[in-house]
């Protein structure tokens, strides 16, 4: 009897490792065809996928045709995808409908948006968000866009559009809140310069004409408070002109009071804003984490600087990127 739980365990356990190890080949082969297609080398990449075999291959194949323009051909891989109701069959419906919207079929890409959503799809709001705000539909945008970042708020493409929306909406404040943490969550350097360079714009005291909340005062109180206060402390334009350290103080000397300013006055307040973004925020007061926050931050733009302040303060700085990645 001893003998033959041992053999069963020993077999188990081959069993077991041959599994692991056959799953860390199919996400190195699938992870390998990734990286060709962001090269725009697609055959590699379909080659690669198609080795790696698998639900997660099939659709990074359909996915890699779409980037190719083979819609035809996408669509009906994930319509077989969506038919085996596997794990990805959200992400093949979806996928459908950016294949739709790119065919011109906005109305079946925004039904399938909308039926995803419902689903729980962050990815579905997100596209049909992207497409309202091309349309220039931006409180249906919003409001897609919100959807979003409810169901997963750590994608960071979506914080970007919001802040664009709001942005085109003359809202500053809630221009700013999502480029703040865009800048958290978003790893892609080229989008970090520019979300730096767009906060940067919004802090520019030219950019208060877009406080036309000022025409209706009953619209949102909390908001008008932020953007007056907002107002009040922006600096010149001269901040655009700045570089290195002095430009990274000079937001750091607005960051820092938005922060505090948002940890007095919006205790209260449990809308979307304060809920996504000024909670998060406000929690870097008590814990010193501003400055370390804003230099974190302003790393794809000023990258010397940011090593220099490291170099001073390395003790909080590390303190705070494990605080971060805690979250």
């Amino acid at each position: 009897m001893n003998r033959f739980w041992f053999v069963t365990f020993l077999l188990v356990s081959v069993c077991a490792s041959v599994s692991a190890q056959s799953t860390a080949r199919q996400d190195s082969l699938i992870n390998m065809g990734r990286v060709w297609r962001d090269a725009n080398n697609y055959v590699m990449a379909i080659d690669q996928f198609l080795r790696a075999g698998g639900d997660e291959a099939e659709y990074e194949v359909a996915l890699t045709h779409y980037t190719m323009g083979k819609i035809a051909m996408a669509i009906s891989e994930c319509k077989a995808i969506v038919q085996r109701d596997n794990a990805f069959s959200m992400d093949a419906e979806v996928l459908i409908g950016l294949c739709r919207e790119r065919q011109g079929y906005e109305r079946v890409a925004k039904r399938i948006y909308r039926r995803m959503t419902e689903k729980g799809s962050a990815m579905a709001a997100y596209y049909y968000a992207r497409m309202m705000q091309r349309k220039g539909r931006l409180d249906e945008a919003e409001e897609m866009a919100q959807k979003s970042i409810l169901i997963d708020n750590c994608i960071p493409e979506v914080h970007f559009l919001l802040s664009t929306i709001m942005a085109q909406k003359c809202e500053r404040y809630k221009a700013m809140m999502p480029l703040y943490f865009f800048l958290i969550v978003n790893n892609d350097e080229n989008n970090q310069r520019l979300a730096y360079s767009n906060l940067i714009r919004l802090w520019r005291r030219s950019a208060s004409t877009m406080n036309i909340l000022k025409k209706d005062l009953k619209k949102d109180e909390m908001t008008i408070r932020i953007e007056n206060y907002i107002e009040s402390i922006a600096t010149s334009d001269s901040i655009a002109n700045l570089d290195g350290r002095e430009q990274i103080e000079a937001l750091l000397k607005n960051t820092d009071g938005l922060i505090n300013f948002l940890l007095n006055e919006t205790e209260n307040n449990l809308d979307f804003w304060q809920v996504v973004y000024a909670d998060f925020f406000v929690k870097l007061a008590p814990r010193n984490f501003i400055k370390p926050y804003v230099y974190y931050i302003s790393d794809a733009s000023h990258h010397a600087a940011v090593l220099e302040y490291v170099a001073q303060d390395e003790f909080l700085f590390n303190e705070f990127r494990l605080w971060m990645s805690a979250q």
